[in-house]
């Protein structure tokens, strides 16, 4: 790792002028270590969906970086966050993925917490000669917790700016795929974990947004025509979608050319007049002609929406998929996996939004085995202390510049090939990780 006093050369590691990168970014130690305390600590981090915990009493347990969380919608229907520690020792408190409980009782000594974090008795309450502060003893809350859409944030750092704000320009095109009907989505199952030997940072960029690979890399389903449009249309919108830059998010709504729009691709037809109602008229034009769109939330918080025709039956189906890269390590992380379809929908309708998300991007999905074999690799060969020396490249960002011909909000370059919004996302990161 390029050293700079005892503070890593941030610059040289991201050096902007080449647009190359040290890749030791994607496998130092040190350099995770620096990850967990400067972005995973300070920014906002999806911990679930509203849909997953619709009772006071139910539960989900998730990670927030190396962190065991509770996610929980207390009596007061209000949703909260804690850590999942016994605040007496430090026990694992909720055991499973997820429940519903009246109460939370600890393991090991029996600990007990209401729904909304409040320790109700030691056991021995007694015993401690009335100096019990059950107020100061609760499960220990993050510092905070907000929603938005039926999306579920929550921060370690109580001087972070709000929800809104640091989601910015990506509330309008998370609107777009996860909150486009009256009653919004829900979750079709709980989702799908597994591990990957790669670094958390090659699924955002990739999500955020690597459009170069689509045809090296996923040339079979794409020959095969997976994606519900003709190779030839799909070719065509390559060339003729923006990528969208903002702040660290990022995304692409790979739009099909006016000539050849299958309109509301693998969208159901009775959810039309829902989208009408409810979106502007920006968002309903780029759902309309959409085929495919990714996007990540800085840091880890990524979507896809493809329109997938994996039974080649002739008719797509468009499903919205969100996925966690959370970060076990710097040459590992768990992808965690959720399957959305409006609430409005009909329970068909939602099982085959359900089958095609998995059969699509689940963790032997035909598009998501090309992924991570090639993810896995670049962590398995730059290991190496010769690979680890060289740099990865991101310079065709150098050479194109942003462009005003875009209706949606953002940062847009054109065409949504070159490497600029993937690059603006290492930009941020630097920003981050050079702030002690």
């Amino acid at each position: 790792m390029l050293m700079r006093s005892n503070e890593p050369d941030w610059d040289a590691l991201v050096d902007e002028p080449s647009a190359r990168v040290s890749r030791s970014v994607f496998v130092d130690e040190a350099i995770h270590a620096l990850e967990i305390e400067r972005i995973f600590n300070r920014c906002w981090l999806f911990v679930g969906h509203e849909s997953e915990i619709p009772n006071p009493g139910d539960y989900v347990t998730r990670r927030m970086a190396d962190d065991h969380v509770i996610v929980m919608r207390g009596p007061d229907a209000r949703v909260r966050v804690f850590l999942n520690a016994c605040t007496h020792r430090g026990v694992k408190v909720c055991r499973a993925d997820s429940g519903h409980a009246r109460q939370l009782i600890c393991p090991y000594h029996g600990w007990t917490y209401d729904t909304a974090g409040h320790l109700l008795t030691t056991g021995f309450d007694d015993f401690y000669a009335g100096k019990l502060d059950k107020l100061a003893l609760g499960l220990k809350a993050v510092a905070q917790t907000d929603t938005h859409g039926g999306l579920i944030f929550a921060t370690f750092d109580p001087q972070a700016v709000s929800l809104a704000d640091y989601l910015g320009d990506a509330r309008f095109y998370l609107d777009t795929y996860f909150n486009r009907t009256p009653g919004g989505m829900v979750v079709l199952s709980p989702p799908q974990r597994w591990v990957v030997p790669a670094n958390w940072k090659m699924g955002a960029l990739n999500f955020g947004t690597d459009n170069q690979h689509l045809y090296p890399t996923h040339l079979g389903p794409t020959a095969m025509e997976l994606l519900g449009a003709p190779a030839k249309a799909v070719v065509a919108a390559l060339g003729a979608s923006h990528q969208v830059s903002m702040s660290g998010h990022s995304t692409v709504n790979t739009v099909l050319p006016p000539d050849q729009v299958i309109p509301y691709c693998g969208l159901h037809p009775d959810l039309i007049p829902l989208y009408e109602q409810t979106l502007s008229p920006v968002q309903l034009d780029i759902l309309r002609r959409n085929v495919v769109t990714v996007g990540n939330v800085f840091p880890h918080l990524a979507w896809i929406q493809p329109a997938l025709d994996v039974e080649r039956s002739g008719n797509a189906v468009a499903g919205g998929t969100l996925r966690v890269w959370q970060p076990l390590g710097p040459h590992a992380m768990e992808l965690t996996s959720w399957y959305l379809a409006e609430r409005e929908a009909s329970d068909e309708w939602k099982q085959k939004v359900l089958e095609a998300g998995v059969r699509g991007f689940g963790m032997s999905g035909v598009f998501e085995e090309d992924d991570v074999d090639v993810w896995s690799s670049v962590n398995q060969m730059c290991r190496g202390r010769q690979a680890r020396a060289e740099s990865a490249s991101f310079e065709t960002a150098l050479n194109f510049l942003p462009v005003n011909d875009f209706a949606g909000p953002g940062t847009a370059y054109y065409p949504m090939l070159p490497e600029s919004v993937q690059f603006n996302l290492l930009r941020r990161w630097k920003a981050l990780m050079r702030r002690p």
